[in-house]
């Protein structure tokens, strides 16, 4: 195996294999990239058994072909460290991976590319196109609503419904929920996948490097993307998903206008007292006043007051306020509208970039 390549364009690809996480200790050889030299393009290749990552590169000189495996860590840090104007020439001598340039050389141990994991998956015909800004603000005004090892394991990841050229992207933690519906091009009757949380945060990484349309591949045991020059693939959650649609709220008889940046701030400043991982806040509706109080074991009060446009009669609920706070963060408009079912529940309804956005998050007792 030997051939040359510009250091900037193998630091770019490095860049996006690099951050993916081993999953698995005793399995070494997933802290190495793959690399499978060809004829005309070399494919650099990560893997974790449960997302793998393809980069594509054909903007290269290819001397000979060859197979191997090497530490991603060593090489991105060799290559980032040095000139990104340089041509690299790499060759595979000994089982060792030789990286030269004008004044250097490195020598870097390998592992045979046999003990390397592959993700084989069940190849379907459902696919659509999307722009990648598309999917990746949909995934950004979600995910942080993905639980965290949940004994339900399906919780911890990401729906992905679609029924009659909608897809519907949705993740909850039992007492937050968050759905984005996006229009895509695929009449089919409904399909429903779960992505689990760790294939979400790294196509996030991943889209979020590249402005392009691209493809998605519904398979049955698997999704694939492909992004420019990338395939990405993620193993799904085999579980079946709750029901969202029941959990949305259809009587919100208590409607509040307020300015969502002075919410957003009030709710800032006023958790820095908050020492409960709930994050617990008193909301108190009155006319035209929202009226925000939170307290600690110390005996430490933080109270805030907002502005509203309401006249009914006085309401008192408490929430989670990172909950809330999650939610304004992603929000684009000037003037939100929180509306309240009788026994608290609160519903958020806004849109981004003609995604419709709805967000409900479950009163607390504090």
């Amino acid at each position: 195996m030997k051939f040359s390549i510009e250091n900037n364009v193998l630091i770019k690809l490095l860049q996006s294999l690099y951050t993916l996480t081993n999953s698995s200790l005793s399995l070494l050889i997933l802290n190495n990239v793959l690399i499978k030299v060809f004829n005309n393009y070399i494919l650099f290749i990560r893997n974790n058994t449960e997302v793998e990552i393809i980069s594509k590169v054909d903007s290269c000189n290819i001397i000979n072909t060859g197979i191997t495996t090497v530490s991603v860590k060593k090489l991105y840090n060799i290559c980032k460290k040095l000139s990104s104007n340089n041509i690299i020439n790499i060759s595979l001598e000994n089982n060792k991976l030789i990286i030269k340039t004008k004044n250097s050389l490195y020598s870097l141990s390998t592992l045979s590319d046999k003990e390397f994991p592959k993700i084989n998956y069940k190849k379907s015909n459902l696919s659509c196109i999307l722009p990648s800004n598309a999917l990746f603000d949909a995934l950004s005004c979600t995910y942080f609503s993905m639980a965290k090892q949940d004994i339900r394991y399906y919780l911890n990841g990401i729906l992905f419904k679609i029924s009659s050229n909608t897809m519907y992207i949705v993740s909850t933690n039992g007492h937050r929920l968050s759905i984005c519906k996006i229009n895509i091009s695929l009449n089919i009757s409904d399909l429903s996948i779960i992505i689990p949380r760790n294939g979400i945060l790294e196509l996030m990484r991943l889209l979020n490097k590249h402005k392009c349309s691209i493809n998605i591949f519904f398979n049955s045991d698997s999704i694939s993307l492909t992004i420019d020059n990338y395939i990405f693939t993620s193993k799904l959650i085999d579980g079946i998903f709750p029901n969202f649609i029941s959990v949305i709220p259809k009587n919100t008889n208590i409607n509040i206008s307020l300015n969502l940046k002075e919410l957003k701030n009030a709710l800032s400043r006023i958790i820095t007292i908050i020492s409960d991982k709930s994050y617990g806040i008193k909301l108190i509706i009155s006319k035209n006043k929202l009226i925000l109080i939170a307290n600690n074991l110390d005996f430490e009060i933080a109270k805030e007051i907002i502005m509203i446009s309401y006249s009914g009669k006085d309401i008192e609920f408490a929430f989670n306020a990172i909950y809330i706070l999650d939610v304004l963060n992603v929000l684009q408009c000037e003037i939100l509208t929180l509306t309240f079912t009788d026994n608290g529940i609160l519903k958020i309804i806004s849109s981004i970039h003609q995604q419709l956005l709805t967000y409900i998050i479950m009163p607390m007792k504090i």
